[in-house]
């Protein structure tokens, strides 16, 4: 264990093992992987509710520190309620994006992180594993930008972090809404219509023009802006005229799939489905009827018309 996670509740995701945690904390633990395992068959809707009895019940001033891979460590709160799925061992944090990450270990990329919360997918792609590939990463919220600087410190600060949200154009003042850290937005939301905070954009192009991706000719764009996805999209015609792939959240909730139909027929990016047990390609977002089905639930599409992704995607399909 180093130093700095000396103080922490050590949790390696993969096999579940738990460190340096006292009778209390391991019991929360425990209780959370039951309440997950019993909530696994309704897309785990609730365990936000049951994390915060968990807390209460069974208090903690530690911060839990999830191994994602050996190099690579994301710290949350204690029984942190959206977090807390990584407690199930292996557990697959957004499937799609894992499949695309495997099918592009061997490209150099630059990957932009948009809406990066704690920097899971920053974390991740910044790691050996994954080729280290020269990664920033992106969050609105100021205070939950304070823990992605907490887990940038954790991972010897080998990617760059920016407190900016994404929109279409740079320099454009927006308020933040939105109670739970992991669906900070610039839209307010029923129930969440007080601004928390506020703060200015950032266009995709401008984040890809960045000393950092200096030589680069290929991207990885993840967005997940809570709904501003096509203003954001729209923000980065020089990455779309590129080769740039780009995965964005298209939620269960929208029953219409207003952002897949506008990427599909509006912008011309083709579209593909990584998420389940067999990848294909979108032809018409009235496809996604049959891909989501739950409400509370996002769903994230890979999108290109990049000539050098869309051959790895098409073999995706083949393989898959």
């Amino acid at each position: 264990m180093t130093a700095a996670m000396a103080d922490d509740i050590v949790i390696d995701a993969r096999s579940g093992r738990v460190d340096n945690a006292n009778a209390v904390e391991r019991t929360a633990i425990a209780a959370l992987r039951v309440a997950l395992a019993v909530l696994r068959p309704f897309s785990y809707f609730g365990i936000s509710y049951v994390a915060r009895a968990v807390r209460m019940v069974l208090p903690s001033k530690r911060s839990m520190v999830f191994v994602l891979d050996p190099d690579c460590r994301m710290r949350v709160a204690y029984c942190d309620i959206y977090w807390s799925t990584l407690l199930r061992p292996n557990y697959l944090y957004e499937k799609a994006l894992h499949t695309l990450l495997d099918l592009s270990r061997d490209v150099e990329f630059g990957f932009i992180d948009g809406g990066a919360n704690h920097g899971y997918w920053s974390i991740l792609v910044s790691g050996q594993g994954a080729g280290a590939k020269k990664t920033l990463a992106i969050e609105l919220a100021p205070d939950t930008y304070r823990g992605l600087e907490q887990n940038w410190h954790l991972n010897g600060e080998r990617f760059a972090i920016i407190n900016r949200a994404i929109g279409k154009a740079s320099g454009e003042p927006v308020k933040i809404y939105g109670r739970k850290h992991a669906a900070r937005s610039t839209i307010a939301r029923k129930g969440d219509a007080t601004a928390l905070f506020e703060n200015e954009t950032i266009s995709l192009d401008d984040l890809a023009r960045m000393p950092l991706f200096k030589g680069l000719d290929k991207f990885m764009v993840k967005l997940d802006v809570e709904g501003v996805e096509v203003p954001a999209l729209e923000g980065g015609e020089g990455l779309l005229a590129g080769d740039t792939v780009f995965i964005y959240e298209d939620h269960g909730s929208d029953r219409s799939h207003e952002t897949t139909r506008h990427v599909l027929d509006a912008m011309k990016l083709r579209v593909f489905w990584l998420g389940g047990d067999k990848a294909r390609e979108l032809k018409s977002a009235d496809e996604l009827n049959r891909i989501k089905k739950s409400r509370r639930t996002g769903y994230d599409m890979i999108a290109s018309r990049s000539p050098f992704w869309l051959q790895r995607l098409e073999a995706a399909t083949l393989v898959h």
